[in-house]
């Protein structure tokens, strides 16, 4: 019954709006604004192995200033077998390198505490990059590492004596992340990112951006790295700022007489 409750209380939050946490697939730059929630919706549709198949990532976040924000996150949940799901809980921060504003180099480190629903174990997902601007084109480029449990990550076939593989957690969950957010018109972007390796998340996701006020589109397509097992999949994210409301309220019992 917590399971449920917790599932469903996730759920709810998520249907409200959603917001950009991410690039595509890693973690961005960016973090929510001070007193601010942020949410993000990804749903992933199989285009092999099992068409029908759809999973979803779902992040809560909230600003609490000194580019911090809190996270929590539902990951895996979908439509055929929910026995990767996972509760997760965390912090991700940047710290601005330099006072150079055109390159707006950050480093940004992050991780969460993950919990399955499942299996009743726990793990955890830790990482770290470096990102700037490129003058002129104002491109932004990001790379850095990332290190996670099976809750992530996943599992895999391994070869085994005899007919049947071996399954066991992933034996490389420690890999490269890379992304590349570039303006190309107005309120569009092309962005993109990598994790390298063969886990579950072993993926490169090109993908059009679309801003409009505080919502964020997100459309692109998952391409699994060669001997990583993966599937292909359509992948799109919403994403939204909730305005402090606070703020607001506090605001309008100041200036009213």
């Amino acid at each position: 019954m917590p399971k449920i409750i917790l599932i469903i209380s996730f759920c709810f939050l998520s249907s409200l709006s959603y917001t950009q946490s991410l690039i595509v697939g890693i973690p961005s730059a960016d973090v929510a604004p001070e007193g601010e929630f942020e949410i993000t919706h990804e749903s992933q549709f199989y285009t092999e192995g099992n068409p029908r198949k759809w999973n979803s990532f779902n992040i809560l976040c909230y600003g609490i200033g000194h580019n911090a924000e809190l996270t929590s996150t539902l990951n895996n949940l979908n439509n055929l077998d929910n026995s990767r799901l996972a509760l997760g809980f965390g912090l991700k921060k940047y710290l601005n390198l330099g006072e150079n504003k055109e390159l707006d180099a950050r480093w940004t480190i992050g991780g969460n505490m993950l919990f399955s629903l499942q299996k009743d174990d726990i793990g955890g997902w830790v990482y770290s990059h470096i990102s700037l601007r490129v003058p002129v084109l104002n491109t932004r480029l990001t790379g850095g590492l990332s290190y996670g449990s099976h809750h992530n990550f996943g599992y895999r076939n391994i070869p085994a004596e005899g007919l049947n593989p071996v399954i066991k957690q992933n034996l490389t969950p420690f890999c490269f992340i890379g992304g590349i957010e570039q303006q190309v018109y107005k309120n569009w972007s092309f962005i993109a990112d990598w994790y390298s390796g063969t886990h579950n998340l072993a993926d490169f996701i090109p993908a059009l951006q679309y801003r409009c006020g505080h919502q964020v589109f997100i459309a692109g397509y998952k391409i699994p790295n060669a001997g990583s097992g993966g599937k292909q999949a359509f992948i799109f994210e919403m994403m939204l700022t909730l305005p402090n409301f606070s703020k607001k309220a506090h605001s309008a019992s100041v200036n009213t007489p």
